[in-house]
């Protein structure tokens, strides 16, 4: 009588199944360094017996054949009556790689395909003459993994991906929502819906960070798959190799690790195949006969960050510029033109190689256009260091998401766009006489921002959104960091700082790298997302102004190096006060429900800390007034401590070299200068947190 099995039965069969075998391919390779490591033995045979325990309730006697074969070798080499050898090893891969093909062919039609394992399985089973197992042992051992089974059965359940991509929509139509309440909001007095509003905003907030935590996944679940592509590789071209990995568990959205996928392996089997040499040639270079190959991966400014390195030969830049004039790509006077930088640049070019002869890994070079088109296609970039005889370095930065990101609204030539802020450093305000400060250097619009000379990119001109010269008395520079390259973006004006979600451009669009997509605002209306890296390109500001640095060096004036950035604030009394943007590290808005106070310290939850409050009228002798929303402005006590200080109003961020100095007036504040023509008093934070709480100071001190 046959049993009718259920289609969801097989799939969950199959998760399970699939990230056993994960498992066991990662134990397997870590076996064949460490020997007979009970711990690892004991994992490989609880996933391998689990899959077959798991074939006891399915019509699938061939994956259950395999899997007790496999388990009896292991016994063997638990029992250390067969000691690991790498021929044992190869058997066990071998056994994966059948068993992966067998639920693979399951997952298609539901049943095992026609293969004749008999091979595979007296091969296993040749490897030790006795194959019976010690019974009380194996009994141990299945109670043990039946235990384990049930506590992780306890804190996980399985999820299908489609319903996380379904949830992950309607959150992104629930902020595009949120935004359009909040701004239908603001254009009405009435208190009752606007801490709906507030209440609404919040709420959004939370749900949309878990399920954006939902669909992040560990760096792991890709980098575990490389110790066996770099093993068989070695073998393959008779290398010996040994591979490192570090920030395994670097979490990154779901889609972005299928698309970075294939572009990591690539990138691996080019270091394996042509950037380590051969035991003997490193010998004779002085170098350890086993090469090094390091994959890392951390976070950084909202980025992903990873860097696949190797030891090897490394790239020589002037062999790129020989094979590209070879090639036709460039002529000898571009080539001589060309840094090591750019030169290494070639190698993404479309049909660019320095191999003679193309193997079916492809020469160093060969597909490294398709890398770094499909980190485009996820708003990545791709970088390369590289030293002859030293080795080479392949840079890798990609968003944590593309979902949803927080931007920064600008208008422009009667348009609006959106910047994402992890591409932002800083904001500058140019007024009156402060806009003539913008010079003309080799035809490349700078402004001196105290100890660095900005290039400018004029949005209105690269975007040709209107052929008027801009005649307004005030000026915004979005100060953005791509490429490890800074450069100032010139816009009419800054609108607000918003979550948006990102929408794709069509295919009609997608050829035109200065944007990264387009997002619905709170109005309704649509707006177009700048790509950083897209815009310093198109304006070709960034390559002009290197080329010229070091001849505009000199000119640089010291006086104009000492301007610093201040935020001004409005104080107790309406006074007018400054903080240097040095210190400053956010500027926030919390509702005052959300205070809380212990002891005599008011506290609110910010981030990932506990964030101590102090109200300037608490400090200068002035009344504290009710306040539904607290504009505060986060500052850093030290590295790894922050404050906030409570003010009045956000007046403006402008830069000042703050020569006209005064004397203080009262504690709490280090001088007075003046700045855009009034007096303006300039706050000491640690005389101030030592007059309201000089606990806080010994604690970071």
């Amino acid at each position: 009588m046959s049993i009718a099995i259920d289609d969801e039965d097989i799939q969950a069969f199959l998760v399970e199944s699939y990230d056993n075998l994960d498992h066991i391919e990662q134990d397997i390779l870590a076996l064949e360094k460490t020997s007979a490591d009970r711990d690892v033995l004991t994992r490989l045979y609880r996933s391998l017996h689990t899959i077959k325990g798991n074939c006891g309730f399915l019509p699938f006697p061939k994956l259950e054949s395999i899997a007790h074969a496999g388990e009896s070798l292991l016994g063997k080499l638990r029992d250390e009556s067969v000691e690991i050898t790498p021929e044992i090893t190869s058997t066990l891969l071998q056994a994966t790689d059948e068993v992966r093909q067998l639920l693979r062919g399951i997952e298609a039609t539901g049943k095992e395909t026609e293969t004749d394992y008999s091979t595979l399985i007296n091969t296993l089973e040749s490897v030790h003459n006795d194959s019976s197992t010690q019974p009380s042992t194996l009994l141990v051992h299945r109670e043990l993994a039946a235990s384990e089974d049930s506590e992780a059965a306890a804190s996980t359940i399985r999820v299908n991906v489609a319903l996380l991509d379904q949830l992950m929509t309607l959150v992104e139509e629930l902020v595009l929502a949120r935004n359009q309440v909040v701004s239908f909001s603001d254009g009405l007095d009435n208190s009752s819906f606007t801490k709906v509003c507030q209440r609404l905003n919040i709420i959004t907030s939370d749900l949309q960070e878990g399920i954006m935590k939902t669909r992040m996944q560990p760096m792991g679940t890709i980098f575990q798959k490389f110790p066996r592509v770099v093993r068989d590789l070695a073998i393959a071209h008779r290398k010996q190799v040994q591979i490192h990995i570090e920030g395994a568990e670097t979490e990154l959205d779901r889609s972005l690790i299928e698309h970075i996928k294939d572009p990591l392996t690539h990138l691996i089997r080019n270091c394996v195949d042509h950037g380590i040499e051969s035991a003997d040639v490193r010998v004779a270079q002085g170098k350890l006969a086993q090469g090094q190959l390091s994959i890392r991966a951390f976070h950084e400014q909202g980025k992903v960050n990873l860097e696949i390195s190797d030891d090897g030969n490394g790239i020589n830049p002037e062999r790129l510029k020989q094979r590209a004039q070879q090639l036709g790509m460039l002529s000898s006077h571009q080539a001589e033109a060309l840094s090591d930088r750019e030169a290494f640049d070639l190698m993404f070019l479309p049909g660019f190689s320095t191999a003679e002869h193309v193997t079916h890994l492809s020469g160093r070079g060969v597909g490294m256009d398709v890398v770094r088109s499909n980190l485009e296609l996820v708003n990545g970039t791709i970088d390369v260091r590289s030293q002859v005889n030293v080795g080479t370095t392949f840079r890798i930065k990609i968003p944590l998401t593309l979902a949803i990101v927080s931007a920064l609204l600008i208008s422009s030539g009667n348009e609006r766009f959106a910047i994402a802020q992890t591409n932002i450093q800083e904001l500058v305000r140019l007024e009156g006489q402060q806009i003539s400060q913008i010079e003309t250097l080799y035809d490349v619009p700078v402004y001196r921002l105290r100890e660095t000379l900005l290039p400018l990119v004029y949005l209105n001109s690269v975007l040709q959104l209107t052929d008027e010269v801009a005649t307004s008395e005030v000026a915004y520079i979005v100060v953005i960091q791509a490429d490890e390259y800074q450069f100032g973006v010139v816009v009419d004006a800054i609108d607000d700082v918003q979550e948006i979600v990102v929408k794709p451009l069509g295919k009609q669009l997608k050829e035109l790298a200065v944007y990264a997509g387009a997002t619905i605002l709170g109005d309704g209306q649509i707006a177009l997302i700048l790509d950083a890296v897209g815009l310093a390109r198109q304006s070709n500001v960034i390559a002009q102004f290197q080329k010229r640095l070091s001849a505009i060096a000199p000119e640089i004036e010291s006086d104009a190096l000492n301007q610093q950035l201040i935020l001004l604030i409005e104080g107790p009394q309406r006074s007018r006060m400054g903080i240097p943007m040095l210190a400053a590290v956010r500027l926030e808005t919390f509702l005052s429900s959300n205070l809380e106070r212990v002891g005599n310290q008011d506290l609110v939850r910010y981030r990932d800390q506990i964030l101590p409050l102090i109200d300037l009228q608490q400090v200068f002798g002035g009344s504290v007034p009710e306040r539904e929303e607290l504009s505060v402005v986060v500052v850093a006590l030290s590295a790894s401590h922050n404050v906030g200080i409570i003010v009045d109003r956000i007046l403006d961020i402008v830069e000042d070299s703050l020569s006209f100095k005064g004397a203080a007036t009262r504690p709490g504040v280090s001088f007075c200068a003046s700045i855009q023509d009034q007096v303006t008093e300039i706050l000491d934070i640690d005389a101030i947190v030592e007059m309201v709480n000089p606990h806080l100071l010994r604690r970071v001190g």
